[in-house]
């Protein structure tokens, strides 16, 4: 009887696996759901950028190259998609689907861009080619011929490596990751401070609507999101736990989060099987608890959300 117990539970367990690699998304979707979810799939054997109109839209492949594109960022008016690939920034049109390179990847290797709140410059992660660390520049104009965006840099830590810059709301600062810690430069005076200290390893900031401040953390097999003001005062968890999410993005209203789930420390009847584990997209809502999967597959990873208007 016990062995008829634990086949049915594994014949399950597969059922439910085959069902979960056909099906994308799970669940229903909260009321009020709106706007564009721009993510990396490598579901046609490239990683590709798609696109989906919430709550109910379809699928759309927005890439069709034959390099991974990775690290999407949406505009602030919603109409196009920066991304890197294999050290260059590019940008693709949502509508018409039109790809233009902004950066060659020879003098400089770029990557992580995030846009100015006006729309006119990008941040990015630039590392000369050869060396470990980056630096923060600014590139602008956008709409420049390849290769031709005037560089700025903002930061210059030799011994440091730096990523995903992103600005303030109102364009007035930088925030960015250096050894771990969340790090603020003032762009009017060039003046650098370190937001966050202490055991939590941070990684990826983002700017919730309201102003205040999101990031991922690690520390000592716990995961979790941290909230904050710009200047790092008045910090909480919003959630603490064994799931790890590589990266996070706010909705445009600031209601929901959706997240790149990589795995689960608790352990679950599936493990068992030692079943193939890819990366899935996650709806949360606004302190991290999830509410929906948005795109799942076990043969194929889906990533790198960020959400527009």
């Amino acid at each position: 009887m016990r062995a008829l117990g634990w086949s049915a539970l594994i014949l399950g367990i597969l059922a439910g696996g085959a069902f979960l690699g056909l099906r994308g998304r799970s669940g229903p979707l909260p009321p009020g759901l709106t706007g564009t979810l721009v993510y990396v799939s490598d579901r046609n054997g490239m990683e590709s950028l798609y696109a989906r109109r919430l709550p109910a839209g379809e699928d759309r492949r927005l890439t069709f190259l034959d390099e991974p594109v990775r690290e999407p960022a949406v505009s602030p008016d919603g109409s196009t998609v920066a991304f890197s690939m294999a050290g260059r920034i590019g940008f693709v049109a949502l509508r018409t689907g039109e790809v233009r390179i902004l950066t060659l990847g020879v003098d400089w290797r770029d990557a992580s861009p995030s846009w100015r709140p006006d729309g006119q410059a990008l941040l990015v992660a630039s590392r000369r080619p050869g060396d470990a660390n980056a630096d923060v520049h600014l590139l602008s104009p956008v709409d420049a011929a390849v290769g031709q965006a005037e560089r700025r840099p903002i930061t210059l830590t030799p011994g440091a490596d730096e990523a995903s810059p992103v600005f303030a709301p109102d364009g007035s600062f930088v925030v960015f990751v250096r050894q771990d810690n969340l790090v603020r430069v003032d762009l009017a005076d060039g003046r650098t401070r370190r937001l966050t200290g202490g055991f939590r390893r941070m990684r990826q900031p983002r700017f919730l609507p309201s102003g205040r401040l999101l990031a991922l953390w690690s520390h000592d097999r716990q995961y979790g999101i941290e909230a904050m003001g710009g200047d790092g005062k008045n910090r909480e968890t919003l959630s603490q736990g064994v799931i790890l999410y590589r990266t996070v993005a706010p909705s445009p209203d600031g209601r929901f989060l959706v997240a790149t789930f990589t795995f689960d420390q608790s352990f679950h009847p599936a493990d068992a099987l030692k079943l193939r584990q890819t990366e899935e997209l996650r709806l949360l809502d606004a302190r991290g608890s999830a509410l929906a999967t948005l795109a799942r597959s076990w043969r194929h990873t889906n990533h790198s959300p960020e959400w527009g208007r």
